[in-house]
């Protein structure tokens, strides 16, 4: 978001649950029906997942707890094999959003706000509507599949390697969200995207993606398509290393890239306003060690690093650079399909952030409490595959310095730790879709 300093006047959302079950349901069916149509060129899917998180002890109010739910309807039609010819995939997806707790806008009153930092906030899957049209874009490959090129309503968080930890739950970067001026995931907004394979470990890309917060924060469920409303555009592009296990016994991918938001920004200090905001993003994942190098398929038991950097040029940004390193045991109970990860965080606030929490702060409280610029954390979380298609993911971590970003009129919290636990449920491979 652009204008992160507050969305005051945003309602909250009033979500019929019954009526996210009853609609979540006669999506299925259609889907069903559907896929048993063609199954050669319909590929269906059908997700549900769960986030709950649980504020032990720390922010403006501890023992907190919110819960953020999503249900993930929908399809690839692929046109060349329905129409025996050259076209390519069409792409659709609506996502609903019930069991939500705690969420919303303004953050001060909500989840957000009473955890407060920024790197514990950023966690919640903060989404404020009953459901939005996420995708609904097509794509196409060239060149021998080397140039595939996608259009439509999109996310660039779908195309571009932010992350890399290996859980849901986990993957949070509070840079990415509030100065890259990309939509929360999964809301589209209208978009294009290009990949071309340079050789075999070698990959460039780029896109162009409307910058639109108001289309999520006026709850348009998706179908506001009027580019009109939007800030500005944010544009990506990078290149990238991988290979596979496929390839190398010890995969890999490596990601760089820049980004250039073109809204308007607002100067925290004084008001001010100027068009255009840049930095970079790098992300990267590499196999170091495997137990077995017997089987070429699978990692078995492995162990794997990983780690993030995200830089702001933009001084009038609320963050500088975010940087995150982390291990990883593949298979640490000989379950190939699970993985255990200990990871480091930390995130520099800007100067004009850290003034403007102190003016907020005093104003409110009469007290002149001086922050730290920088907040980390230290997290361990699991990836639990129980079954072929049930799969959780519980995270502990624990803050240090923590920032009020979400909640810059509370006095300055002190250390503490957040539980978190994200359930993905594949529905539609269990039912066969």
């Amino acid at each position: 978001m652009n204008k992160y300093k507050s969305f005051a006047g945003t309602p909250v959302r009033e979500l019929s649950f019954k009526a996210v079950l009853t609609i979540t349901a006669i999506t299925g069916v259609l889907l069903s029906s559907v896929a048993l149509g063609d199954d050669s060129a319909f590929k269906l899917h059908y997700v549900v997942t769960n986030q709950s998180l649980k504020n032990l002890d720390t922010g403006p109010r501890p023992h907190s707890f919110a819960n953020a739910g999503a249900i993930f309807a929908g399809a690839d039609l692929d046109l060349g094999k329905l129409l025996d010819n050259n076209l390519g995939t069409f792409h659709f997806e609506y996502t609903f959003f019930p069991w939500m707790r705690n969420e919303g806008v303004p953050t001060a009153d909500k989840w957000q706000g009473a955890v407060g930092s920024a790197l514990a906030g950023s966690v919640m899957h903060n989404d404020i509507d009953a459901g939005y049209l996420s995708l609904f874009a097509y794509s196409q490959n060239f060149l021998d599949d080397r140039l595939q090129i996608t259009a439509g309503r999109t996310n660039a968080k779908r195309y571009f390697y932010v992350s890399n930890c290996g859980t849901i739950v986990a993957c949070n970067d509070p840079l990415i969200e509030y100065t890259t001026g990309i939509l929360p995931y999964p809301y589209g907004s209208w978009g294009g995207y290009a990949k071309y394979t340079v050789n075999d470990n070698m990959y460039v890309h780029g896109g162009v993606f409307e910058s639109n917060p108001e289309d999520y924060l006026k709850k348009t469920k998706g179908v506001h398509w009027d580019p009109g409303n939007a800030s500005g555009a944010t544009s990506l592009a990078g290149v990238g290393l991988e290979q596979t296990i496929a390839q190398n016994p010890y995969p890999y991918r490596y990601e760089l890239n820049a980004f250039h938001n073109s809204a308007e920004q607002i100067d925290i200090s004084d008001g001010s306003k100027h068009r255009g905001s840049s930095g970079a993003i790098f992300r990267f994942s590499q196999t170091v060690a495997r137990d077995d190098l017997s089987d070429p398929k699978s990692l078995g038991q492995a162990w794997q690093v990983f780690g993030a950097w995200s830089y702001n040029a933009d001084n009038s940004q609320p963050f500088e650079h975010f940087l995150e390193a982390g291990v990883t045991r593949v298979g640490p109970f000989g379950r190939p399909q699970d993985s255990v990860s200990l990871k480091a965080s930390y995130l520099r606030l800007s100067d004009k952030q850290v003034d403007f929490q102190n003016q907020q702060r005093f104003a409110a409280t009469g007290r002149d409490q001086h922050m730290s610029k920088g907040e980390s954390r230290v997290e361990l979380n699991m990836h639990w595959q129980a079954t072929k298609y049930l799969s959780f993911e519980p995270s502990v971590q624990y803050t240090f310095n923590p920032s009020n970003f979400y909640n810059p009129s509370a006095e300055v919290s002190g250390n503490g730790t957040v539980l978190g636990l994200q359930v993905v449920y594949d529905l539609g491979s269990q039912i066969g879709l």
